[in-house]
Parts: structure tokens; C-alpha cells; sequence
């Protein structure tokens, strides 16, 4: 049996690929990661990097396979196999562990997922913001400043229930980065989000690149939209399906410019 210090530990391979990718100083690392369970199969042999002051996208064909593997990089929910180190910790499980290993309170930040993190749409922006950095203990940060990062200092008096679907995803991705976290995770498909177009989406993704990169967050987005992926630092596709439909996007944004020199490609990494 491992000592119990140790039973936690990433193994030998997959403290190869944080080390190979300690200069960019990568707060999640995933290495075939993996989720099943009785009669259900989720996201399967995952692998990316995510690094501090980076936004990724976590993109599948069903949306329930990147929503998972955003929730397990919140550390809710384990992987069955493959590895999967956030901030140094290994949340997959392993044979012979004695007990799970879990992230520190506070280190990680959720945005809406339905069903397990909803939203009360009886009080005001200002509100929800409020109450989320109080449960992550930051009383320094003004709420009306912070929503202003996401543009949603005018919305700060309405009711969330009155929220268009444009303001909606900003104020998902601002309650993912609330309070000090290092790690944030947003479900870009949530039905609380129904509605939004992909611009409306875009939009809110660049404001949470340029916070992520403010404040040294590390963010994955899940998705089922291709489209969004040049939003974002960087991009999984999590199936065979979502990385054929990156990559017909990307050939189709290859353009000339008025001058006959292909346009530069958007930003946008694959992990």
C-alpha cells in the first residue's frame, strides 16, 4: 500500500506533462481523462492544457460531455480513468486510494449550471454578485466595479428574471470568476443562457479572456458551438464529431484580405 501522502499524488507520466508545461504555468492538466458510469459514458480520453490567464474551450457534440468535464475541472465531478490534475491536485480516481482527494474551498468558481447551480431570478444583479463574492469570503471587491468588467454595471439594479439572454451569459461567466478563484468553469449552453447568438456569446468570452487574463484565471468553457472557439486562448475537442467541425471552421475562416494576403487566423489554440 502507498504511504497515505502519496496516495494523492499525479503519477510518473502525468508529472511529465505538468513539468514539460511548467513554464506556462498551467493550472489544469488533463491526460485521457475520462468519465463513465453504470449505462452512461461521458467525455473520454481528454487531453489539454489550461494555464493561468487562459480561457479554453471544452467542445462535444453532446454538450453533456464538455458540461462534465467543466464540472470535474471544478472538481465535481471524478474521472474513472486518465489523469486529471487541477492546481497540482489529481481528482481522478485511482487503485489502492484510501481516500478522495478534493480542491481547496475557494479555488475553484462555478458559473450557472441548471440543476446544480442555479440562480435565484427574484433578486438583482447586484445582488447575485454580492451574496457569490460574500460565500467566497471577498468583501474588498465593489460589486458595481466588477460588473462593470463584464458590462453589466447598467444591469446591476435589474432583475436577473428580466435579463436578456446577452446579459445572462455575462453574468454567468462573472459569478464563475467571483471572489478569488483560480479556476472557473461556464457552461456557454446552459438553458439559462437559451437565446443568446453566438455573437452574444463571443462577446461575453472575450470580456472573461481579458478578466481571466487580469486577475490570472484559468477558465474552461463548455460547448457544443465550434464557432466559439476562436474566442477563446485555446480549444478541446472532446470527440471526432467537434474536432472535424473545428476544423471545417477554420479552413472556412481563411479569407483574403483586400490587399490579396490571406487574412491571420483568429485567436484561438488547440490544446
Amino acid at each position: 500500500m502507498l504511504p497515505e501522502d502519496m496516495q494523492d499524488a499525479p503519477d510518473d507520466a502525468t508529472r511529465s506533462l505538468v513539468a514539460s508545461a511548467a513554464a506556462r504555468c498551467p493550472a489544469v492538466v488533463a491526460r485521457d481523462a475520462s468519465y463513465a458510469a453504470t449505462g452512461y459514458r461521458s467525455f473520454e480520453f481528454a487531453s489539454f492544457e489550461a494555464c493561468v490567464g487562459e480561457v479554453v474551450a471544452l467542445v462535444s457534440t453532446d454538450v453533456a460531455a464538455a458540461r462534465d468535464l467543466a464540472l470535474a475541472c471544478a472538481g465535481l465531478v471524478r474521472p474513472t480513468s486518465g489523469s486529471l490534475v487541477v492546481d497540482g491536485v489529481e481528482l481522478a480516481r485511482r487503485p489502492r486510494r484510501l481516500h478522495r482527494a478534493s480542491l481547496p474551498c475557494g479555488l475553484a468558481g462555478v458559473g450557472v449550471f441548471s440543476g446544480l447551480f442555479d440562480i435565484d431570478a427574484a433578486l438583482t444583479v447586484e445582488q447575485v454578485v454580492r451574496r457569490e463574492l460574500e460565500l467566497r469570503c471577498d468583501r474588498g471587491t465593489d460589486a458595481l466595479e466588477y460588473l462593470s468588467q463584464f458590462g453589466l454595471a447598467t444591469h446591476a439594479g435589474r432583475y436577473v428574471s428580466d435579463l436578456e439572454p446577452a446579459a445572462r451569459i455575462r453574468l454567468s461567466c462573472a459569478l464563475a470568476c467571483a471572489g478569488g478563484v483560480r479556476v472557473a468553469v461556464v457552461d456557454a449552453d446552459d438553458r439559462f443562457c437559451y437565446g443568446a447568438s453566438v455573437a452574444d456569446v463571443r462577446d461575453a468570452l472575450e470580456l472573461l479572456c481579458r478578466v481571466c487574463a487580469e486577475r490570472g484565471i484559468c477558465a474552461l468553457v463548455a460547448t457544443g458551438e465550434p464557432a466559439l472557439a476562436d474566442a477563446c486562448d485555446g480549444v478541446c475537442p472532446l470527440d471526432i464529431g467537434a474536432a472535424e467541425r473545428l476544423a471545417v471552421g477554420r479552413d472556412g475562416e481563411t479569407e483574403a484580405s483586400p490587399d490579396g494576403v490571406p487574412a491571420e487566423p483568429e485567436r484561438g489554440r488547440v490544446a
